[in-house]
């Protein structure tokens, strides 16, 4: 074979691999396409261990699509002093909008919305914050591909996920980092650094299942080293399309 030839097809390959190659925002896409419900709800314990102390609570999720945004409640039953606690949120993909998160206190009886920097508060005393229970449009963030590499024998994507100027001053992270399962399409490791680039915290998932055609994390460790505190959450009884009420998912019916 002439020898330009043989430069023109290996060049051509080159180029074909390269216009084939994911970029950060399209492993991004990916994942967030993982969820294809129109709806969904699971039970899960939750574990707070910090200063020797160790807190239980148990929480029911609930989720809803409405077109490209999604919104999510999530009730506590135990113990009794969290009992009938709902935080309510509703996130749009729309980068221009702010989020909706609202938290209702059965024992004042009152709604309150939180917004601006009470996202970055802790999310009922545990490791993860209140933005940390909101789904992230792919678009809050700009998303880079950092590299491709395997955790655990399996491949993953590694992006770093920063978040656009616009939702930057209400978020706790300058960035996050993320190890992405190739085959799952989720992430398996995040991690969540500070405007210093220090390491503020580490999620890991697992007990991923393919339950109703959906793969999905039943097991998640949130840690933050310098207050040497952990929480796990452990989700079952998960299920998706159960045709839930919308009204489930208005301000108005917290109180109920």
């Amino acid at each position: 074979m002439h020898y330009v030839t043989v430069l023109v097809l290996v060049l051509g390959l080159v180029l074909s691999g390269h216009a084939n190659a994911m970029t950060g925002r399209d492993i991004a896409v990916k994942m967030d396409a993982v969820d294809t419900s129109d709806d969904g709800q699971r039970e899960a314990t939750m574990v707070i261990e910090r200063g020797g102390q160790k807190l239980i609570r148990k929480l029911r999720m609930q989720s809803k699509k409405y077109g490209v945004d999604e919104r999510t409640l999530i009730t506590f039953d135990e113990p009794a002093d969290v009992r009938d606690t709902k935080y309510l949120s509703w996130v749009y993909d729309d980068t221009q909008k702010d989020d909706d998160l609202w938290v209702y206190f059965p024992t004042e009886n009152l709604v309150r919305r939180i917004s601006g920097g009470g996202k970055k508060g802790s999310f009922m005393r545990s490791d993860f914050a209140n933005e940390d229970i909101e789904q992230r449009a792919v678009d809050d963030d700009t998303h880079t591909l950092v590299e491709e590499t395997t955790m655990n024998d399996r491949a993953v994507y590694v992006i770093e996920s920063v978040p656009i100027p616009i939702k930057a001053a209400d978020s706790n992270y300058a960035k996050r980092k993320l190890w992405i399962d190739k085959e799952y399409w989720v992430p398996v490791k995040i991690e969540y650094y500070d405007r210093r680039d220090r390491l503020l915290k580490t999620m890991v998932q697992g007990g991923i299942e393919n339950i109703d055609g959906i793969w999905t994390a039943t097991k998640l460790i949130m840690e933050t080293p310098r207050r040497k505190s952990k929480t796990l959450m452990q989700y079952f009884n998960v299920a998706y399309n159960l045709g839930l009420p919308d009204d489930a998912f208005e301000q108005g019916t917290l109180k109920r």
